[in-house]
């Protein structure tokens, strides 16, 4: 037996010494392959470049809404500080990769408070779930708030007074705190920002963001803003109107205005119309405003607001109550809005138009082709495509029998002369208002209609190929003369074409009858794309392609990614 145990510790003894030769070997070895890496071209980045690489990943996943964090994770950037020796060295000497705190782990949390030495820190944490061990982490993290720089607090579904603990936490002057988003339940007047909230000493802030919650509107928090976000403030805490411009003229150096669900109907001002202030409120330097409110509330806030014509408008007219008024007082705004005197007048290459039952919605871009943009009623964020060269979005609530008449309005009001594009989307217009309101387009060259039956629309193609029961006179002869394109997306046509019938049935041999007589008249089609909903003879798709230069037709099954990625 003893002789067993000598020879077990001999063994022992023996792996240790083997392991140790091992070990002086990888030496040798990872030094060869350190070397090796440092010829690759991506070792020979200077490590400034470098670790301004790791930070835009860092930033990225910060500013990701969709990304909080799994419990008790690591952050997902710290995976470059293991790919080698080089890119770990890189990133332990860049205390801002580890300023950014997903707050998810107390070990992590500690350890990216230590590895960011003194830099500024941003903070983003979720105490909505898993409350008890957030808080810890909450009280953690923000255990220096002077050095907190951003910080983006989701509070939990609570009392008030268990909410009133957690912002007690933040009691303290916040010198360099620049960015704060606020979310907290609807609680009604309880729902506010307390006076305690970094003893109201934030001399470096320039965005806040609240939901649902707000603060007194007298608050000399306001004063220093660039950035102001108020979105779905309890009804019974929104600031009146008076109280929003008053609150507006001490930020004259607002560049980004967000009101969603933030303001009351303003009826009562728009029907007595008079103004709120003895002048108007200029922001010289607002680049962003989105409004969702009621339409007495827009039309009033703009009457009383002076913007420069570069400003990128959001407009989200929801249906007052009691409206009974028409859409007329918000015409003159727009007329302001697009000044065509001006030397700096907003030349729009693109118009699309979404019309349901209930609503209209106009988005206009300067760019030619832009015709893949999101509405709001889409269920999209407003917030999509700002510095996409689209000057205006506008959606209002509309009852059905105002809806031709509106868009009619509007169209006319907008610069329309140097449209290159209209794209179109569901809806029901007549064919002569369609004839009469983009026919005289000059300069249209692609129409995009999109989930629309087309009997009106090929009707107005071609004044005389197919009457219409309510054509009129004003229609030009040739509609849109330099069109030469169009692309229909899920539409629907009719099965046969009625010879004896002078009323437009919306088929296949209707469309070819209407681009015949335009090639007659020289106007020839030069590319027509169809992904229809029905199936559609191939001996009429040919038909099609004896009068058009080109002729691309699916089935909506058949379609694939790739046509609308090119």
């Amino acid at each position: 037996m003893e002789a067993y145990i000598a020879s077990e510790s001999v063994i022992a003894e023996a792996h240790a010494r083997i392991d140790d030769e091992i070990a002086l070997l990888k030496l040798p070895i990872c030094a060869l392959l350190t070397r090796k890496n440092a010829l690759l071209p991506v070792s020979r980045l200077p490590c400034e470049i470098l670790a301004t690489i790791f930070l835009y990943q860092a930033y990225s996943f910060y500013e990701d809404a969709r990304y909080s964090g799994m419990w008790g994770s690591a952050p997902p950037w710290v995976n470059v500080s293991y790919v080698c020796l080089h890119w770990r060295n890189v990133a332990l000497s860049c205390p801002s990769l580890w300023s950014f705190l997903l707050v998810s782990s107390l070990r992590w949390t500690e350890e990216l408070l230590s590895r960011s030495k003194t830099v500024p820190l941003r903070i983003r944490i979720d105490v909505e779930f898993r409350y008890q061990k957030a808080m810890i982490l909450f009280e953690k993290a923000t255990t220096d708030v002077t050095r907190i720089q951003d910080l983006s607090l989701k509070l939990p579904t609570l009392p008030y007074n268990l909410v009133e603990g957690v912002l007690s936490k933040l009691s303290t002057p916040a010198p360099l705190l620049h960015t704060l988003r606020l979310r907290m339940p609807s609680l009604g007047e309880d729902g506010v920002y307390p006076d305690t909230l970094f003893n109201r000493e934030t001399p470096a802030l320039r965005t806040l963001e609240l939901y649902h919650c707000h603060m007194p509107w007298s608050s000399p928090v306001f004063t220093t803003l660039s950035t102001l976000a108020l979105r779905d403030i309890d009804w019974s805490s929104q600031p009146t109107m008076t109280e929003l411009l008053t609150m507006l003229r001490r930020m004259p150096g607002l560049v980004h205005l967000y009101l969603e669900h933030a303001l009351h109907s303003a009826e009562d001002a728009l029907t007595s119309q008079h103004t709120l202030l003895s002048e108007s409120l200029d922001l010289p330097h607002l680049s962003r405003l989105a409004l969702i409110a009621p339409f007495s509330a827009v039309v009033v806030f703009l009457s009383n607001v002076t913007v420069p014509l570069k400003t990128e408008i959001r407009l989200f007219c929801r249906r007052d109550v009691d409206f009974t008024a028409s859409y007329t007082p918000l015409y003159p705004l727009l007329e302001r809005r697009f000044n065509t005197t001006s030397d700096i007048g907003t030349v729009i290459r693109t118009l699309n138009i979404k019309t349901t039952a209930y609503r209209a919605g106009f988005v206009l871009s300067t760019s030619e082709r832009d015709c893949d943009v999101s509405f709001y009623s889409d269920g999209r964020h407003l917030h999509e495509d700002w510095g996409c060269c689209v000057p205006l979005k506008l959606e209002i609530d509309v009852d059905s029998k105002d809806l031709e008449p509106l868009v009619g309005d509007i169209c006319r009001i907008i610069p329309t002369a140097h449209v290159h594009t209209l794209a179109f989307t569901c809806g029901f217009l007549s064919s002569s208002f369609i004839g009469t309101t983009f026919g005289n387009l000059q300069e249209l060259q692609l129409i995009k209609l999109i989930e629309l039956h087309m009997a009106e629309w090929i009707s107005a193609l071609s004044p005389g190929s197919c009457k219409r029961k309510h054509s009129i006179e004003k229609a030009p002869d040739i509609f849109a003369p330099a069109l030469a394109e169009l692309q229909f997306t899920a539409v629907s046509f009719a099965d046969n074409c009625h010879p004896r019938s002078r009323d437009c049935s919306g088929s296949v041999r209707c469309l070819h009858k209407a681009l015949a007589r335009r090639k007659a008249k020289g106007y020839v089609l030069k590319k027509l794309f169809i992904v229809s909903n029905n199936n559609v003879p191939n001996a009429q798709v040919e038909d099609l392609r004896k009068v058009v230069d080109k002729v691309d037709w699916y089935t909506s099954s058949e379609v694939e990614d790739e046509y609308y990625t090119n």
